[in-house]
């Protein structure tokens, strides 16, 4: 498949700068995570290279590590994620070739686990 763009979706309520080297710092939910969604190469069967670049915290990286692994759709075969120290925190890519709505419900429910009250 190649990548024949990119489309550039809201990660909570802000829209994302499409520039592959973009960091934002912008916040989402009552947590400090922050990021870019990006779908790139859709094929004839529905599937795209789907990739989030997204901050969190020291605290917040396994609890949505621990997400991801126990969501009941399972990671595909086609997965990276790499975790880059930054400031207080580490700067997370996932880059994965599946199905985009399987990707967005996925990394919704980890997300939406770093907003639940410990």
């Amino acid at each position: 498949m190649e990548e024949r763009g990119e489309l550039v979706k809201p990660l909570g309520n802000a829209w994302q700068e499409s520039q592959s080297q973009v960091k934002s710092s912008t916040r989402i939910g009552n947590g400090t995570t922050g990021g870019t969604i990006r779908f790139l190469g859709y094929d004839n069967g529905g599937t795209a290279i789907n990739q989030v670049d997204v901050w969190m915290s020291h605290e917040e990286l396994p609890v949505f590590i621990q997400a991801l692994v126990s969501h009941p759709m399972p990671l595909p075969t086609d997965y990276l994620q790499t975790a880059e120290p930054h400031e207080d925190g580490f700067w997370v890519r996932i880059r994965c070739h599946e199905s985009p709505k399987v990707f967005v419900t996925r990394l919704s429910s980890a997300i939406g686990c770093l907003e639940q009250p410990a």
